[in-house]
């Protein structure tokens, strides 16, 4: 399975996350709590992978 399009989804919520004011580690935990897991099946525990799929997606980050 290409894991570029899931990921797209991922950096999606993520950035709506983002924009909604939520610190990377709330995004962290929502996205755990949404079901989505990091490419290597594991929760998101660390801020600094929001940081680095928002930013590999183009996507901006507010703060």
């Amino acid at each position: 399975m290409e894991l570029r399009p899931l990921y797209e989804v991922v950096a999606k919520k993520a950035a709506e996350l983002r924009e909604q004011g939520k610190t990377h580690m709330e995004v962290c935990e929502a996205l755990n709590s949404l079901g989505f897991r990091t490419r290597t099946g594991k929760p998101w525990r660390h801020p600094q992978q929001i940081v680095k799929l928002l930013r590999s997606f183009g996507k901006a980050d507010s703060a």
